[in-house]
């Protein structure tokens, strides 16, 4: 926090141009921050180089009761960024990367899906089972 402080009280003509970084931008950035429920028991697989990804999708909320809306993301996390004991229900913090991929469907219209490739995840909370005395929470 000082050193915070200490750019705060440089004068204007000597402040850096950017805080947050030094480092060059080298292009558009499609990077998100959640924090929901897993929806669905992840699917562990290999790519086709033989890397270990996991599926599965994040349920998130919004709004108060009747105007309350859920949204589903898709996740795809490669290698070992997450956390162990992932399950349905798991309160989750996640950082990823979007991607957006056009396809045909079955009934020949175009359609879009929305890919979070996960870069970060940390468990915030275990729903509690009822061996434990509680329910599972329905976010």
């Amino acid at each position: 926090m000082s050193a915070l402080r200490a750019i705060r009280t440089l004068p204007r003509q000597v402040r850096p141009a950017r805080l947050f970084s030094t480092s060059t931008p080298r292009g558009d950035l499609a990077r998100v921050t959640l924090i929901g429920r897993v929806g669905t028991e992840p699917e562990m697989s290999q790519s086709s180089n033989g890397t270990q990804m996991m599926k599965y999708t994040l349920a998130t909320s919004s709004g108060v009761g009747e105007a309350r809306q859920t949204q589903w993301h898709r996740i795809l996390a490669f290698g070992e960024p997450h956390p162990a004991g992932l399950t349905k229900g798991v309160m989750l913090y996640i950082e990823g990367d979007l991607k957006t991929s056009v396809y045909d469907g079955e009934d020949g219209k175009k359609h879009t899906a929305v890919t979070i490739f996960q870069r970060y995840a940390q468990v915030i909370r275990r729903p509690q089972t009822a061996s434990e005395g509680g329910e599972t929470p329905t976010e």
